[in-house]
């Protein structure tokens, strides 16, 4: 792993986190986040994931601009059980902002 002023960068990542409970859709499956960065996030959801798999999620987030959906594709970094469901640490690999009108963001 690289170095960053003597820590590594996994290290440096994790101070940058972010506690926030947020709604999730992975897949098509809902979850929600534990904590986010700006290169990633920890979701946990109730199906399994495959270390280095590729998914696709959004969640919905207010800005000062208005509501917005983030759309984003990842890489399953890390899998852990917590509290009888799957935790995955996702790194983003893109992301797309997209305004919407309606505040039913989660039916489709």
């Amino acid at each position: 792993m690289a170095k960053v002023d003597g820590h590594s960068a996994h290290k440096q990542a994790r101070r940058t986190r972010i506690n926030a409970r947020l709604p999730v859709n992975v897949n098509g499956v809902r979850g929600v986040t534990r904590d986010i960065s700006t290169t990633g996030m920890f979701i946990i959801q109730t199906i399994q994931h495959e270390m280095g798999s590729h998914v696709d999620f959004w969640l919905d987030m207010d800005t000062p601009e208005g509501k917005v959906k983030l759309c984003c594709k990842g890489e399953v970094m890390r899998i852990e059980k917590v509290d009888g469901k799957v935790g995955i640490g996702v790194k983003i690999l893109s992301q797309e902002r997209q305004s919407f009108a309606t505040d039913d963001a989660f039916s489709a």
